[in-house]
């Protein structure tokens, strides 16, 4: 084995295990504005990335399976790999222009089967916030509602110096997840999304960086 691969295999035990921690003294508390039962397009943004795992786990018993689209580059390896960890599945997506043919075989599977998708929203490198329209031309081409996810935390560390200040809650820690039907949108009318679930007032975050 290379020092790469072991390396890889050495970070994706300890993500693994600090996910299981999370999910063993975690609180979510849910607020919902949904339906489940149809195939649906889930979106969240890309900073949630790690507790997403859990929120997808949590709505396996609502919805339909529900395939995550991940980068097809070797970042993905370890997202796919927490992914299958909570009973999901990845689809891994090229970036740019190499992306269109696989989104088209996306929208054709959606009709074939009952499957929902879920992504991150401005990823998978940002900018920060600005979600880009893979979503919506995914709800609006197969016809499938859009479904918006924001999180929040009691108490997390925040990677400052990444590009979507990426979260990693710290245990025993609260988890406010609000979802939100948005119906089937187009590609060229894209609502105004919340960054966050509100919270408590006296919420802590600690942050990483400068």
């Amino acid at each position: 084995m290379s020092l790469k691969k072991a390396a890889q295999n050495i970070l994706q035990w300890l993500f693994t295990k600090y996910l299981d921690l999370i999910s063993r003294t975690v609180k979510i508390q849910w607020h919902e504005e949904n339906t489940y039962g149809d195939s649906q397009i889930f979106g969240f943004w890309h900073e949630d990335s790690f507790f997403m795992n859990l929120v997808l786990e949590s709505l396996a018993d609502k919805t339909t399976p529900v395939d995550v689209i991940v980068t097809a580059d070797t970042r993905g390896n370890y997202i796919e790999h927490m992914i299958r960890r909570c009973g999901g599945s990845a689809l891994r997506v090229p970036d740019g222009f190499k992306a269109f043919a696989f989104l088209k075989k996306i929208v054709q599977d959606s009709y074939e089967k009952n499957h929902s998708i879920a992504l991150a929203l401005d990823g998978p490198l940002g900018p920060r916030h600005e979600p880009k329209k893979l979503a919506f031309y995914l709800s609006e081409h197969a016809e499938e509602e859009f479904v918006g996810i924001s999180l929040s935390y009691s108490s997390c560390l925040r990677l400052k110096r990444r590009w979507d200040k990426y979260v990693i809650p710290l245990p025993f820690t609260t988890v406010t997840v609000a979802v939100k039907n948005y119906g089937i949108v187009k590609k060229n009318a894209v609502p105004l999304l919340p960054v966050n679930a509100q919270i408590q007032d006296g919420a802590v975050c600690l942050s990483e960086g400068a």
